[in-house]
């Protein structure tokens, strides 16, 4: 298959990038990806080495589940090598979460003339070129189409399209870790962007549920979790509606601004 990257120019170098370093290390379960780049799966003291590294061979170093107290010393030592960061507060749901997205689905639909699309091996690149322009207009980075399509990773990935054949909303939901992590059954979940002339009408809350449920018949998946920047208060009612809840860890990404300007990897 061609491979597929998304983004800006600067944002599928990455990508590109991150594919040839996951034929590398993809097999080893310190490292984790859902389709952005490749990160570190969980915090150790001693993986700030390769995480500067990441950062330096991608543009990114990404980094799991950072304990609170141990957020402010590595932001410290990764900015003292020059690198940006950006930070998420951890939000996980487990069965709550899976009970949410019954009982709004139970209660809620999309509009009437929007089609779900579930993204797979036969999916055209149309399509997917389609939504990378909305996920670009919402200020949200695609990942690559061999973790769109469950090639490398179990996933899902759904878009709404309405009668003009428009892609109005999305959602995405990848099992990132290894399946020898101890993470293995937690999935990242979000990529939710919604067409702002469709905004107010209850796409991207519906087709995260969608999403969580799919994950749990296709996969079994059982836990969830996703980052919110902080003062993001969209993003958390969303999401506590959809019964997940803040955690103390947070994502740290480490970011080299000569190959990636703007400080940020995605919304």
């Amino acid at each position: 298959m061609i491979a597929e990257f998304f983004g800006n120019e600067a944002q599928q170098g990455l990508q590109r990038r991150a594919a040839h370093l996951w034929s590398l290390i993809g097999d080893d379960p310190r490292f984790a990806s859902h389709g952005r780049a490749i990160g570190l799966a969980e915090f150790q003291p001693d993986n700030l080495a390769a995480q500067i590294a990441l950062a330096r061979l991608q543009g990114v170093g990404p980094l799991e589940g950072v304990p609170a107290a141990e957020l402010e010393p590595r932001r410290h030592a990764l900015e003292a090598e020059g690198l940006v960061t950006d930070t998420f507060v951890v939000w996980r749901g487990d069965a709550a979460a899976l009970d949410a997205a019954r009982a709004l689905l139970a209660a809620r639909r999309l509009p009437e003339d929007l089609e779900i699309v579930s993204v797979d091996a036969e999916t055209t690149a149309e399509d997917l070129a389609a939504l990378d322009q909305l996920t670009q207009s919402c200020g949200v980075l695609l990942p690559m189409g061999a973790f769109l399509r469950g090639l490398r990773r179990p996933s899902v990935c759904l878009f709404a399209r309405d009668r003009a054949g428009a892609v109005v909303g999305a959602t995405a939901s990848v099992m990132q870790f290894h399946p020898a992590s101890r993470k293995a059954g937690l999935a990242w979940w979000g990529m939710l962007a919604t067409d702002e002339t469709r905004r107010g009408q209850g796409v991207a809350i519906v087709m995260g549920a969608m999403s969580l449920l799919a994950m749990n018949e296709r996969f079994g998946t059982k836990a969830f979790f996703t980052g919110i920047r902080k003062g993001n208060e969209a993003s958390e009612a969303l999401c506590a509606r959809l019964g997940l809840a803040p955690t103390e860890a947070h994502d740290v990404i480490a970011i080299e601004p000569a190959v990636l300007s703007g400080g940020r990897l995605t919304k």
